[in-house]
């Protein structure tokens, strides 16, 4: 069987969001057993390994569970013509596509994946304003790879939990707590202007405008 090394990746990336349409063949794995996928924001949003080229495995983190996933394909179907889609291994929600460019661009052409995912997990019901928080989160994610967001207590590895109309800071180390409103367009031109946050030390506290 002729195989075409050739192949095409379209993934949801879980820190801003974005889908992309990532292109690769073969020649990427020369030298070395692995192969990084990047998103445009600079988080790698898949991880692609192989056995002397036998077998392959995927490794990325699932934006519906938070859960790093791996997937296993032998060589034949990792190059197969055939479109395999990618799912959250907890709960089936398809992620994504492997498989060859063009068809995957057809497939993207036909298919609004932010309304696909929003629809699966309940996402248009649970947040006050869907758009508002991923892009809360995207400006977030900037804030920290500039390595804007810490803790006073020294902890710069800060965890974001989300709900309806906020997003919360939650520094493990010392329990510190704030705040970030995430529902309006006002919430969002605030959060446009910060920097840097740094979280104080083991208190709980809300991110407002300073008069």
């Amino acid at each position: 069987m002729l195989i075409d090394y050739k192949a095409a990746l379209a993934l949801k990336c879980p820190i801003c969001g974005e889908l992309e349409l990532h292109q690769f063949t073969i020649f990427n794995f020369s030298g070395q057993e692995s192969f990084e996928i990047e998103c445009r924001c600079g988080f790698t949003k898949m991880l692609i390994e192989h056995n002397d080229y036998k077998q392959y495995w995927l490794q990325f983190a699932c934006i519906i569970c938070e859960v790093e996933h791996v997937v296993h394909y032998s060589v034949q179907d990792f190059w197969s013509a055939e479109v395999k889609e990618i799912f959250c291994l907890e709960n089936e929600i398809q992620l994504g596509h492997l498989g060859p460019a063009s068809e995957i661009e057809d497939l993207l052409a036909k298919e609004d994946y932010l309304d696909l995912v929003f629809d699966e997990i309940g996402f248009e019901n649970y947040f006050s304003s869907p758009e508002i928080m991923l892009s809360a989160l995207n400006l977030l994610h900037d804030i920290a790879q500039k390595n804007g967001l810490s803790c006073q207590c020294g902890n710069g590895d800060i965890e974001i939990d989300m709900f309806s109309g906020k997003i919360e800071l939650f520094c493990d180390k010392c329990d510190g707590l704030t705040t970030i409103n995430a529902e309006t367009e006002d919430d969002l031109s605030f959060l446009k202007k910060i920097k840097k946050i740094e979280m104080l030390e083991g208190v709980v506290s809300a991110l407002e405008k300073k008069n």
